[in-house]
């Protein structure tokens, strides 16, 4: 077979105007959140993307007022800026804390919301969706 100007011209048409239309693609919602010593008062904020991706405590906090000389130490944590569908938990091997946007904006780290309870979280990450 002879490809023809034609031919190819027919074809790139019939090609194009076949194809799928790709759907429209979501952005990722940026989410933040703050982390507070209630014991000293320091806290901090980090703004991660509700990707999924998993983002290690002492790099999201290093050179913050809660970075203690390489301790990240804290008692709760908030979501500051998030949309109500968010879904975000900090993680440390079977040590889960979960957040999310429409009835857990606030949680206390140690899970005990009568005593404010110092939490190290260097082997912590955070996760948002």
């Amino acid at each position: 077979m002879k490809f023809t100007p034609a031919l190819t011209t027919a074809l790139l048409i019939a090609l194009t105007t076949a194809a799928p239309a790709l759907p429209p693609r979501e952005t990722i919602p940026t989410i933040t959140i703050a982390v507070t010593n209630d014991l000293t008062g320091l806290s901090a904020t980090a703004t991660v993307p509700g990707d999924g991706i998993a983002r290690n405590i002492p790099d999201l906090f290093h050179g913050t007022p809660i970075d203690n000389n390489g301790a990240f130490i804290a008692t709760s944590a908030q979501l500051v800026h998030f949309e109500d569908k968010t879904r975000c938990f900090f993680q440390n091997v079977n040590w889960i804390i979960n957040l999310n946007g429409r009835d857990a904006t606030f949680v206390d780290l140690d899970g005990d919301r009568a005593v404010a309870s110092p939490v190290y979280l260097n082997g912590f990450n955070l996760q948002c969706v």
